[in-house]
């Protein structure tokens, strides 16, 4: 089984990242996410815990997770965010506020990505607790979303879901 130490080692080198965060536009996402990864010491890997999932057909998956930096989101706010996110789900289209989180950016949009547009499910978040909700869009033909890397700079805590570690 990975481990979240090993997953952090293997962020070191960017044929790692290249693998998760590359692709298309010339591996510039890989590139970016590789540089904010090298050059900061707050950083890490963190566990996702899955609050509600909603498949519509074709590969579209969605889910709604929460984590902390350092993996452990108590199961009394577990139990209280799952009920909210089922809530919220209901209410809203999960589809319309589903990102992908394919390389280390910004976790709330940063202002500059629509999703800081459709806040909803990230104000689910208990950001003074140390907890994060984000919604999920999985990329196509991979299975559920486990492990979340992590950098803080200059206040900003940046994300990417590592769904091959």
């Amino acid at each position: 089984m990975t481990t979240r130490a090993e997953i952090a080692a293997k962020l070191d080198d960017f044929s790692f990242q290249k693998v998760n965060f590359g692709g298309f536009l010339m591996n510039k996402r890989a590139k970016n996410s590789h540089a904010l990864w090298t050059r900061t010491s707050d950083k890490g890997v963190t566990e996702l815990t899955i609050l509600t999932t909603r498949d519509f057909g074709e590969g579209n998956v969605y889910d709604v997770a929460a984590f902390t930096l350092d993996g452990t989101v108590p199961a009394d706010v577990v139990t209280e965010l799952r009920q909210q996110a089922e809530s919220l789900t209901d209410r809203i289209n999960l589809r319309e506020h589903g990102y992908v989180y394919s390389c280390l950016e910004p976790w709330d949009g940063g202002g500059t990505i629509w999703i800081s547009k459709k806040p909803e499910f990230r104000a689910l978040s208990r950001i003074d607790q140390g907890i994060y909700v984000i919604p999920i869009q999985r990329l196509n033909g991979l299975n559920e979303p486990r492990w979340l890397a992590w950098a803080r700079e200059n206040g900003q805590l940046n994300i990417a879901i590592v769904y091959k570690p």
